[in-house]
This record gives C-alpha cells, sequence and structure tokens, in this order.
C-alpha cells in the first residue's frame, strides 16, 4: 500500500453546513443576449432543463436584432446548474 502525500485536513470545520450564496448569481433572474432568432421558448426549455421550473423572457419584437431578455426561475438554486 502506497501512502499519500498529501495529509488529511485537520477537521472538517472548513465546510459550512448552511449553502454558500452564488458568487455571480444573487437573484433568481439571468439575462442572456446576442441570441440568433432560431432560438425558441422550447429550445431553452431544453437547455434549462435542470433548472426548472423557470420562465423565458425573450424580446422578440424586432427581427433584425440579436434576440435577449431574461430567464426568470421560481428560486435563485434553480439558476444554478449542478
Amino acid at each position: 500500500m502506497m501512502a499519500s502525500q498529501y495529509s488529511p485536513p485537520p477537521d472538517d470545520s472548513y465546510e459550512s453546513p448552511e449553502p454558500q450564496p452564488h458568487p455571480y448569481l444573487h437573484e433568481p433572474i439571468l439575462y442572456i443576449s446576442s441570441l440568433p432568432h432560431n432560438v425558441t421558448d422550447e429550445n431553452l426549455a431544453t437547455a434549462f432543463s435542470s433548472c426548472a421550473p423557470f420562465r423565458p423572457r425573450i424580446d422578440r419584437s424586432d427581427p433584425t436584432m440579436p434576440l435577449s431578455g431574461m430567464i426568470e426561475f421560481r428560486v435563485l438554486d434553480k439558476g444554478v446548474p449542478p
């Protein structure tokens, strides 16, 4: 048996029992931009399936501009993919 080069941490005090806030996502809204016009809400549902439930709010009013908008999640934790 080969000995490990690394010693284990002295205790588990470095792990917090409380969930830590996400470093970038502070509200249950993800802003997106520069999507091609062929991206549908169904495509977004597939892409964000692990983050459901959510509601896409994409501005599709100007067909000459790339799509932009937001994805609203019911809870903040759903906006963070596993």
